[in-house]
Formats: C-alpha cells, structure tokens, sequence
C-alpha cells in the first residue's frame, strides 16, 4: 500500500479508509485506444465522479480515499479498507458485478452508485451493501455522516434534482494527468431535447442546470494545474442554453488567451451551433478544436421518427461545412438502424461525409436502452433481441430493424465504415477540411507549445514512421507536408486529425463484417 497515493479529509481520530474504484473498460469495446497510443496515454478521462465524491466529504467526518482506476493500474484485493466506492456506466455492468461480488466475499463492504446502478437499479440491488440512485451531490454526505456513527441505510434515493452550484470540483490529487488523454470539466446536467433512444434524461433530466461561471473556471484552472493540456466539457449537450454558452465562452476566451500555455476544449453539441456566426467565433476564440455533433442521420423521416427535429431546421450539409469553416473539427455522431433506413441509407451517409470534407465521423448501431421510448416501443412489436442494452453502441444492437435483416445491417454498417477510413478516401476529405478553413484564431498566434503537447506530436510521427503500414506513412508524410506547405498554423490540428484516423483505420481494420 506504501507505493499508493491517498488524500485525508476531516479531522479528529483515526481516519475510515475508502477505496474508490473505477472499472476498467471492457476489451472488446470500441475505444479510443489509438488515440490513447499516439498520445502516450493509458485511457480517454478519469472518473470525474469518484473525484467529486472526495471534495463532498463532510468536514466533521474523518475519511482517507484511495483510488483505483482500474484503466491504468491493477485493483488490490487486499487492499485494508473500511469500504470500497464503485461509480461506473451500463458499459462496466458486468465488471462492476465481478468487482462488488468478489470485495463481498472478502468481507468487505460496498456502495454502488452512478449511472448505471441509477437506470438498472433492480439489477443492482443485490450487489452492493450501500446503493445510490441518482445524483449523489446530498445524499454521499448525508451516507458517510450515517456510516460513521453506524447508521448508514442500505438505499440512498436522490428524488429530486440538484442544484448543480452545489456540485463542488473534481479532487484531482489522486491522479496523474499525463495516464490521460483529456481531463473532463462538467458545466451543465439535463437535455432540453427528447431523442427516442436516449437514457440520458433518466439521469439528469430534461431541465437544463448549470454550474455559476466561476465554478466552471475554478475546474478549469484546476485541471490546467495538474498539467492537462486538453479540456473535455463532458455535458450532454453544451447547447442547452445558449445564452449561458454565451457568457461562458468570453471567461474562457479571456482565460485561456492570458495562458502561455493555453488549453485546447472539445465537447458535444447539437448542430444548432451552426446556425450562430457570432458563437461559432467564439468557440473557435476559446480554443475549441473538436465538436461532437449528434448528426444521427440525413433522412428526413427518420430524424422525425427520433424526435430530433431540431436538425432539420437548416441545411445539414451547411451547417457542417459552417462550423469547419471556423478551423473547428465537426466529428459527426451518426447512427443507423431506424425504422426509415434501408441498404440506400449507407450510400446517402457516405455521400454527405464526403460532401461535407468531414475527415471524421463515427458510426453506431441504434440500440434501445431501457425504459426509453424506443424501447417501450420496440418491445410491444416484439422487435428486442433479449432484454437489455449492454451499453456498447459500435459491435451490437438489440433490435430487430424494420427494412433490413440484422444480418444485413451489420454488413453494410462495417462496409461504410471501412469505406470511409480507406487512406484514400480520408486523405481527400482531409485535404478538402484544411481548404475550407476560412477563420483560425489570431489569439493564440505566439503561444507556445509545452513539452508535453510536442511529446504527442512525436509519438504520433513514431508511429506513423515505425509501426505502420506503407499506405498510412505516405498518407501521414503527404498531409504533414501539405499543411505545412498551405497551412502551417493547423498543423497542431492535422496531426490530431491523423491520430485519430490511425484509430478508426485500425478499429475497422480489425472488425468482423
């Protein structure tokens, strides 16, 4: 135990030991691994929420952590503690199974809480001594006060939701931001909008709550001092208030332009984005590189099917080209399988990406998650296969298509996604990208790079020199020289386009049509 790092909180006695643990990710699961390898990194983000469960100790409750995030490093069996804290996804259902059973039979207590023991809390309920439905910002320091005079209650129900200014920040202490590609900074909870397939809102609703400006910069600057050097603003949708967006971005624009190291942001956004000129700058002024767009899919019929109307409002095609045009990379989310999509479907999706030179784009099964609308439908048609959604929206579904075989859907989704990362095809729409680029920021132009940033650079040349294929080292050496060439001050962003690239072409590279 000597070798691992732990944070005391509160005063008096011998402190209670908690174990926090985050589940590793399952092997067979569509990752981000070779963006995670460029970079030098183990995985994606920490869990912001066991992190946040530190800072919520109260201060007359005496409690050392220790933390597991099972991604970067092994879980002690025998680790000597009073109890150990499991958060995790639907994703992680089956190790956060293997991990309360097996703590249990050592004799060790457990407290389950996060998403998924909130959406499958009859599945959980036999797996943990403590567990926590909903958010856990009231009800962990009301447990931890009750457990230290030994009075805790088995269930902790958040019935009501919080106020997200009562959300204290992330403790980063127990972590090291170089194992990680981004560290994330949550600014809202809640979705305005009501897509039939999204578990989201069972979770944080559909009002949108934000934390105060001051809250989000706090976080902000926190992770920029434990050396992160991107920024992932891990809301639902960033969008839901854009009057809020609208005085968020110049704090973080004044922030960020004062930084001589400067952070770079992504986060997921609707495409409404596009339709604002003045807020489309602002990103690109804060230092936003990547936005996550929940596109789904061109067909009219389908976007109403899903009640996703709001992307029909403008042309898709523009939009997308609109926000490129700023030097923002649209990472277009799109998902096939509903009700109005036949074999045509896949050729209409290609076709848009290539109209729209959009370098990346992934691709998801439509899956119906529990309690959704789409799954209270599709089981009266008796259209689910089985009982649940595994969490994992690349390698499987649990419908049953309406024009298609799944057999069939299955094929023609891996054909379009092992069409569109052909080097070929994606040195084009790369090419294309960088033309279109008509804004790039004046505010960053004599910021520097730190040693970490040009770290990743070399990683993502090293592999490119020594481990790839033939087809990708001239497909990295002619965009390197091409940006360089017509547009040297994307370089930074080229590079990151072609890491990511090097995961999709070997994510489809290994897939099984």
């Amino acid at each position: 135990m000597a070798h691992l790092k732990s944070k005391r909180y509160g005063q008096g006695g011998a402190p209670k030991k908690i174990y926090l643990i985050a589940p590793r990710h399952p092997e067979n699961v569509w990752s981000m691994k070779g963006t995670v390898e460029v970079v030098g990194a183990k995985t994606l983000m920490p869990n912001s929420a066991l992190a946040t469960l530190m800072t919520l100790t109260p201060p007359d409750v005496s409690i050392e952590y220790f933390l597991c995030d099972e991604n970067i490093s092994q879980i002690d069996w025998d680790m000597p503690c009073d109890l150990v804290a499991v958060s995790g996804s639907t994703l992680h259902a089956k190790r956060i199974t293997e991990i309360c059973s097996e703590f249990r039979r050592r004799g060790k207590p457990v407290a389950l809480g996060g998403t998924y023991a909130t959406i499958h809390k009859e599945q959980c309920k036999d797996l943990a001594d403590f567990l926590f439905i909903g958010e856990a910002e009231y009800t962990w320091p009301k447990f931890l006060r009750q457990w230290q005079n030994g009075s805790a209650q088995r269930l902790y129900v958040q019935k009501s939701f919080i106020d997200l200014k009562d959300s204290p920040p992330p403790d980063w202490s127990l972590i090291d931001a170089k194992d990680y590609v981004n560290i994330s900074v949550q600014t809202s909870r809640g979705c305005p909008n009501q897509c039939d397939f999204c578990d989201v809102i069972q979770y944080v609703g559909r009002r949108y709550r934000t934390k105060s400006i001051e809250q989000i910069l706090e976080e902000v600057k926190n992770a920029h001092r434990i050396g992160a050097q991107t920024v992932f603003f891990s809301d639902d949708n960033f969008l839901g208030n854009i009057s809020f967006t609208k005085k968020l971005l110049p704090a973080l624009i004044k922030w960020n332009t004062n930084q001589t190291y400067p952070l770079s942001f992504s986060t997921q956004i609707t495409v409404q984005v596009a339709d604002d000129d003045e807020l489309l700058k602002m990103f690109a002024d804060a230092k936003f590189s990547v936005l996550f767009l929940g596109v789904e899919t061109v067909r009219k019929e389908s976007l109403k099917e899903i009640h996703k109307a709001h992307n029909l409002k403008y042309d898709m095609r523009g939009r997308i080209k609109k926000i490129s045009s700023y030097g923002i990379v649209p990472f277009l989310g799109l998902i096939v399988g509903f009700d109005h999509d036949d074999a045509s479907v896949f050729d209409e999706l290609y076709q848009f990406i290539d109209d729209t030179s959009s370098p990346i784009a992934c691709f998801s099964l439509l899956n119906a998650p529990k309690d959704t609308p789409l799954y209270d439908r599709l089981k009266k048609e008796g259209r689910l296969v089985g009982d649940d959604f595994s969490g994992e929206w690349q390698l499987y579904t649990n419908i049953v298509p309406k024009l298609m075989t799944r057999d069939e859907l299955l094929r023609h989704y891996w054909k379009l996604f092992q069409k569109i990362y052909e080097p070929e095809r994606f040195d084009k729409r790369l090419k294309r990208w960088l033309e279109q680029v008509e804004y790039i920021s004046p505010l960053y132009v004599n910021k520097k790079m730190d040693m970490k940033q040009l770290v990743k650079m070399a990683n993502t040349l090293k592999y490119f020199v020594f481990f790839s294929d033939p087809r990708l080292k001239r497909l990295f050496f002619r965009n390197v020289i091409r940006t360089l060439k017509n547009h040297p001050r994307l370089m930074r962003r080229a590079i990151t386009l072609l890491a990511q690239y090097r995961h999709f072409y070997d994510f489809v590279k290994a897939g099984n049509p």
